[in-house]
């Protein structure tokens, strides 16, 4: 097993989103970070997906895109 396949069976988007103070209701919903969104329109679970700005992902891709990193990087930091 490599370290993507490790951190993603150990972490969820959903767990790193709250981890980095997103808000994510009880549904798994959260406003969207990548775009200007006053409702949330981002589904996280395992995985994410924005259904207003398209942005879709799994936690790697997510923690690389909230903070401009690599996926190597972004696996690190998990």
């Amino acid at each position: 097993m490599n370290v993507f396949e490790a951190v993603k069976q150990s972490v969820t988007t959903r767990q790193a989103a709250e981890h980095y103070g997103i808000h994510v209701g009880r549904n798994g919903m959260a406003c969207c970070p990548f775009h200007n969104d006053k409702t949330p329109s981002m589904k996280l679970d395992q995985r994410y997906h924005c259904f207003g700005c398209g942005a879709d992902g799994d936690v790697i891709d997510f923690i690389a895109a909230l903070y401009g990193l690599g996926k190597k990087e972004a696996a690190v930091q998990l």
